[in-house]
């Protein structure tokens, strides 16, 4: 059952670019599918609901079944739609990612920007100030690769202590352009990951901080290295040498990058990281940028509202990039980027697992010592994570 899964999802994957996030099984297979004739999405589709009637006969371990079953109903929905199937995107979202999603009310975001009211410095509107503080605070390009090394030197560090990870992992980051997100996580497998960071836009420290951890420590990176060590090569688990999106697993996924942070250094982490980014000549004020990070993290939901007002409300691109605008306070490229993100099929049905995620994760770690590290290296659904 388990192979039969990898085989599915690397199927799947030649008709969707982007579904497949990451895989480190066998090469063989990898290059047994693409060799193949393209299946059809019905058979694709048949496939993942004969797996779904199969499973409880299987004798899988429990976490295991549970963890498969959210998987191929994801599977089993995408394919659907590749076989011509309509839905409704909030519906599309519950099957793929195992949650529904809901909007958030705009009074929210209205307590947000009346906290970056009180803590950012200068003269103009919140949205003003916001957009000048990324500016004065972006750090330079030529220091990019410079602050990510020292970023991972320090968190780096920290990640090992929340999770057992070979001390031969390691990080790459390269500069790209032209993409619709600000960084990317390729876990290219052997406990090894390649950040892609996108130079496009200015990156102010606080989302040069926040995105290190999201992406590498101990984030993506920390996850997927552990689970290869535990789950793959120490369980046998050959389901998880294949990560797809959007999936149950990547509410668990973005949850883990969006606490990451806090996980690491508690309620001040700019404080821990601000000697060491001083030493190349990156300075800044911890605590407006803590402020900063706070506020876009809890931003996040606005995704969620403008994809409903998408796909769901019939607003056009325009209207959505200028909501984007008002609530999220970025600047109108930034904004630009959001919709792009929106409206791209590989991602259309993704955004709800950042800010769905956070909670998940945020309530679960909480609530018993080492829950983060449960997230980082076992099976877990957002269904697990309710219990």
């Amino acid at each position: 059952m388990a192979e039969r899964y990898v085989w599915l999802c690397l199927r799947v994957g030649r008709h969707v670019e982007g579904f497949i996030d990451a895989y480190i099984g066998p090469a063989e297979w990898q290059r047994a599918v693409a060799a193949e004739e393209l299946v059809d999405p019905s058979r694709l589709n048949d496939a993942a609901q004969a797996m779904l009637d199969e499973l409880d006969g299987t004798t899988l371990e429990d976490d295991r079944r549970r963890w498969l079953r959210a998987q191929l109903e994801a599977v089993e929905c995408v394919t659907a739609r590749l076989s011509g199937a309509e839905m409704a995107w909030a519906d599309e979202v519950e099957r793929c990612l195992g949650l529904r999603p809901t909007r958030t009310d705009t009074s929210v975001f209205e307590e947000v920007h009346e906290r970056l009211d009180e803590a950012l410095p200068g003269s103009g509107g919140v949205r003003e100030r916001y957009v000048a503080w990324d500016a004065d605070n972006a750090v330079p390009r030529a220091k990019l690769l410079d602050a990510l090394e020292r970023l991972r030197e320090v968190l780096g560090r920290r990640a090992h202590e929340l999770a057992a990870m070979p001390a031969d992992e390691s990080v790459a980051y390269e500069p790209v352009s032209g993409v619709p997100w600000i960084a990317f996580n390729r876990y290219e497998g052997g406990f090894h990951s390649r950040v892609e960071v996108n130079v496009d836009l200015p990156i102010s420290i606080a989302l040069l901080v926040d995105l290190t951890a999201h992406e590498a420590y101990p984030g993506h990176h920390t996850e997927r290295a552990a689970k290869e060590r535990h789950l793959y090569l120490d369980l046998r688990r050959p389901e998880t040498s294949v990560v797809i999106t959007p999936a149950p697993e990547s509410v668990v996924s973005e949850g883990i990058g969006l606490i990451a942070l806090e996980e690491a250094f508690g309620e001040q982490p700019f404080e821990a990281v601000a000697d060491a980014l001083a030493d190349i000549g990156v300075r800044f004020d911890p605590g407006e940028a803590a402020e900063v990070h706070r506020a876009e993290i809890d931003l996040y939901a606005v995704g969620t509202n403008a994809a409903f007002m998408l796909h769901e409300d019939g607003a056009t691109t325009e209207e959505v990039e200028r909501y984007v605008r008002r609530w999220d306070l970025g600047s109108d490229e930034k904004a630009s980027h959001t919709v792009e993100f929106l409206t791209d099929p590989s991602s259309r049905a993704y955004v709800p697992a950042y800010p769905e995620g956070r909670r998940l994760c945020r309530d679960f770690s909480d609530r018993a010592p080492g829950n983060f590290t449960r997230l980082l290296t076992e099976q877990l659904t957002p269904a697990d994570l309710l219990d």
